[in-house]
């Protein structure tokens, strides 16, 4: 009985020894990255996706302008009874392909949005629920602003909203209605001429595409060229509105001493001199246009003001 125990355990042994080691258990694949041709091509005017009422829900008289950022909308320091100071601001990065724009927005690099740019993200990341992938983020320590990213096929959007305020929910519920509406206007058309009454444009024109250079590949830097459009708002037309606006930054600009106006461009302008730096600032209709020169003596010469000339005679008719 012993003698048949042991060949039993002993063929088992050398079965148990010869048999084929059990396969790996399979592991879960990780997500591949999302992939696939754009859906946006050429350059994304950031100050187009918002209508000027979507704007003045979140921006009390909405002064716009570009700058190294994208598209701001800033309440200006007009001192006007009833007003909110906030901003908002939208950065628009078109990428070559699907792939490219993750990994734009996954991990932005240093020269995106400066002004914008979120390079520590939250862990993990808040979904905003917008586009194919988002994320929002809450005014970090000695930030005003909520930052709200995502992404729409090859486009990635940055949104920043906030400003003179004390942090709140409505900030953050004001981001996301930002990006909601920005991400259903992505396929839409430009936004219908205004009121001739309220000026002439209804929008202010894409700044690159007033330079005679081009429009560049990036959509936040346009020459340093900044455009501000003046809105109806609490009875005042478009056109008095940017003549409040240009008032403001004539003072602003000069404020020990009369300005000279320029005669012959627009409806009315002046130069302001900063070192060798020159500004030619413009009113035309509802919109009023700052034009930097860098030059050593810093004074405006008949070539300026032709390149002046040049840019407003880009401006896209009603």
């Amino acid at each position: 009985m012993i003698r048949v125990v042991l060949a039993v355990l002993v063929l088992l042994t050398a079965a148990a020894c010869s048999a084929e080691p059990a396969p790996p258990r399979p592991t879960r694949a990780a997500s591949p990255p999302p992939s696939g041709p754009g859906r946006f091509t050429g350059v994304v005017d950031p100050c187009s996706l918002l209508t000027a009422e979507q704007v003045e829900q979140l921006v009390t008289l909405a002064e716009q302008k570009y700058d190294e950022g994208g598209c701001t909308w800033t309440t200006p320091g007009l001192s006007l009874k009833g007003q909110a100071v906030h901003e908002l601001s939208v950065g628009v990065h078109l990428a070559a392909d699907v792939a490219a724009a993750h990994a734009f927005f996954v991990r932005p690099p240093d020269s995106a949005f400066p002004a914008m740019a979120v390079r520590d993200r939250p862990e993990p990341p808040v979904d905003a629920q917008v586009g194919d992938e988002s994320f929002v983020q809450a005014p970090a320590l000695g930030r005003h602003a909520t930052v709200l990213a995502f992404r729409l096929g090859n486009a990635v959007v940055n949104i920043n909203y906030g400003w003179r305020a004390k942090p709140a929910p409505r900030h953050q519920e004001g981001a996301l209605k930002a990006a909601r509406w920005i991400a259903e206007a992505m396929d839409r058309p430009a936004p219908a001429v205004a009121d001739p009454a309220d000026g002439r444009f209804a929008v202010a024109p894409y700044a690159c595409s007033l330079l005679p250079e081009g429009v560049p590949e990036s959509a936040t830097q346009c020459g340093g060229l900044k455009l501000r459009l003046g809105r109806a708002w609490q009875g005042r037309s478009g056109i008095a509105v940017a003549k409040e606006i240009f008032a403001y930054y004539r003072r602003t600009q000069w404020p020990e001493k009369p300005v000279k106006p320029v005669k012959g461009l627009g409806d009315e302008a002046f130069a302001e001199r900063d070192g060798a730096r020159l500004t030619v600032w413009v009113r035309v209709s509802n919109l009023v246009l700052e034009i930097p020169f860098t030059k050593e003596d810093g004074t405006l010469t008949p070539e300026m003001r032709d390149e002046v000339a040049n840019v407003l005679s880009r401006l896209p008719a009603r």
